[in-house]
């Protein structure tokens, strides 16, 4: 699995037409070959700082997308920011959840 993120702080004047903008990619990506997930959030610390998050099956699979015709419009958006973006690209090869959580709090509940 691969997660992709994409950080961007922008210009108050900026951050409404990108926000708009990241939000019409959410809906297009979400069915796109392979995306198991794609969100954009808003910060609620920092308000002009808005997250582009996206999972993806392959590695092909993410390519495909960062080469097609819509990706474009993620492009603009990073060229709108005010600073220069934080990109990272992560290769997932275990996730766990609540179990995990379980199992931690079960193991430290019998040391106590």
């Amino acid at each position: 699995m691969i997660h992709a993120s994409l950080r961007m702080k922008f210009a108050s004047n900026k951050l409404a037409e990108a926000r708009k903008t990241l939000c019409e990619m959410v809906e297009r990506t979400r069915f796109s070959q392979g995306c198991l997930g794609c969100n954009v959030y808003q910060g609620l610390l920092e308000r002009n700082v808005l997250l582009f998050e996206e999972w993806w099956e392959t590695q092909a699979d993410l390519e495909r997308h960062l080469r097609s015709d819509p990706y474009r419009h993620v492009i603009l958006v990073i060229e709108m920011a005010a600073e220069c973006p934080e990109i990272r690209f992560s290769e997932i090869t275990h996730s766990s959840g609540l179990e995990t959580l379980e199992k931690t709090r079960r193991s430290y509940r019998e040391l106590a």
